[in-house]
């Protein structure tokens, strides 16, 4: 069988920087093949290629369609191809319809006006054969992500597309939107399509893909069938060394000197008018606190509006060290020993136009005063070694943010709450988007923290990741703590079923 999309020798520099070296990949039709390697190892450059990112003349080798050689002078060449890129942050147009999103730059006219009718029937013929439980008409800004992406599945397949590439799909999604999407790529690989899925999530990898290719600093290291293949072999290939002891629980190093008592705490959303709680939960030093719960749950709300977010008004009592606090500013929460890993680093953490140096000093140099003689070199000293300590890959510490891959950002930002020795440390979705070394090192460094006395509350999606991980689970659901699950009753059922439970009586915890 020929396949539908044949990669050959390609190659790619950024001035002396090798970015790709000689890559071979190909993908049959009917088949789903997983892209995996370390943040940096190429894999979003060698799609930007295919896509038509990166024009001909801008990189070494050939691409084939169906066995014809093809250049791409935009992305609209390869989308001519078949070709449909669906980014893991969806480009939408939320105040306009399902419809205007999913047809966008092909609406049907008539007389020179928008054909509504048409453009409606349209979308509903492929939002049937996707199976979607949403309307048309519906504005994107009211679906969830699950059902953006399908839209943007929609966009593809009514362009003709036959060769979709998805990167970190499941990212924002729900444990019920991650298996309705499943469903419907294992319903276009019947179909004949051919899937290149890019994931740093072992188990989607294992469940889905038939085979599997694997990048490492910008080459093609291993290419396997994912049937009979060992979990240790592939991560061994991605990152080049063993890792089987990150993802197994460790003896806890949790003290009995409690460091936060929180009791009655309730958070109101002043734009939402949402409200959060009451919540009560207690966290020792060396613990590691697990926060799980479904999309909604509100469980990155109500920790933000514990540490000061001006977002909310907040009641209650928190102790820290036994001592009340009202923190009002997430500024003093971080003088007082608080540090927080939000969950959307791009948002909340980064500051996309400033320097490496720049974001990992920011926090710690706006508590100095105003007329503190900062020194330069020293700066660059520190961020160096703090970067270099959590495997980072950059090039010098002038270099922009958004230079980094997203792994590599969300190392500089912990490189920041490292700099602000917190005694308190939250950590906010830490490894989403991050590849599987990265994992590790922020498995060590969390471990790390509690074993030298600090207190960690971890909110994860990652069911295994928050399992190795905590001490205690707290499950939470409509705002409020539903259940506590010691290390001994750790199960992943068990933390679902309390996760989709209605509200009920809090527990007192």
């Amino acid at each position: 069988m020929l396949p539908l999309i044949s990669l050959k020798n390609i190659s790619k520099s950024f001035g002396i920087v090798k970015a790709l070296r000689s890559i071979q990949l190909e993908v049959q039709p009917g088949e789903i093949l997983a892209l995996v390697g370390e943040n940096g190892a190429g894999k979003s450059t060698l799609m930007k290629i295919l896509s038509g990112v990166y024009p001909v003349g801008e990189f070494e080798g050939v691409i084939e369609v169906r066995n014809q050689p093809v250049s791409f002078r935009s992305p609209r060449d390869s989308e001519a191809q078949g070709i449909a890129l669906i980014h893991q942050e969806l480009s939408t147009f939320p105040q306009l319809s399902v419809a205007e999103n999913m047809m966008v730059g092909h609406w049907p006219t008539q007389k020179g006006l928008v054909d509504h009718r048409s453009l409606q029937k349209k979308a509903e013929h492929w939002l049937k054969i996707l199976a979607a439980d949403f309307s048309p008409m519906q504005k994107m800004s009211t679906l969830s992500p699950g059902q953006q992406q399908v839209v943007e599945i929609g966009k593809a397949l009514s362009r003709n597309s036959k060769i979709l590439i998805l990167d970190e799909p499941t990212s924002s999604l729900t444990h019920r939107e991650t298996k309705k999407l499943f469903s419907l790529l294992q319903d276009l690989r019947k179909q004949g399509c051919a899937l290149i899925y890019i994931s740093h999530r072992m188990e989607e990898i294992f469940y889905l893909a038939d085979r599997v290719v694997v990048l490492r600093d910008g080459q093609n290291v291993f290419t396997s069938e994912v049937k009979g293949l060992k979990q240790a072999d592939l991560i061994r290939a991605m990152v080049g060394r063993e890792l089987e002891q990150a993802f197994q629980p460790q003896i806890s190093s949790a003290s009995s000197n409690i460091i936060l008592e929180v009791e009655d705490f309730c958070a109101h959303h002043l734009a939402s008018a949402k409200k959060y709680g009451p919540l009560h939960f207690s966290l020792a030093q060396g613990e590691i606190l697990g926060f799980s719960g479904l999309l909604g749950a509100g469980r990155s709300e109500i920790l933000q509006a514990l540490c000061g977010d001006e977002a909310y008004t907040t009641s209650g009592e928190v102790k820290f060290k036994k001592s009340k606090k009202a923190f009002g500013k997430l500024q003093k929460a971080y003088r007082q020993g608080f540090g927080l890993v939000p969950e959307d680093r791009k948002v909340q953490s980064i500051l996309p136009t400033r320097s490496l140096s720049e974001n990992t000093s920011v926090v710690r140099l706006a508590q100095k005063s105003l007329f503190s003689w900062v020194s330069k070199s020293i700066e660059k000293s520190r961020t160096e070694k703090d970067l270099k300590v959590l495997r980072t890959r950059f090039h010098s510490t002038e270099q922009t943010i958004t230079e980094l891959s997203g792994g590599n950002q969300q190392k500089v930002i912990f490189a920041r709450v490292m700099q602000n020795s917190p005694e308190i440390l939250i950590l906010d979705e830490p490894t989403r988007g991050v590849d599987v070394g990265a994992k590790f090192e922020i498995y060590q460094l969390a471990r790390q923290w509690a074993q030298e006395g600090k207190a960690i509350i971890l909110i994860s999606s990652d069911l295994p990741e928050l399992m190795a991980l905590s001490d205690r689970i707290l499950v939470m659901a409509g705002g409020r703590i539903q259940g506590q699950l010691l290390k001994s009753e750790f199960q992943e059922e068990a933390i679902i079923k309390l996760a989709i439970q209605a509200d009920s009586k809090v527990e007192k915890i």
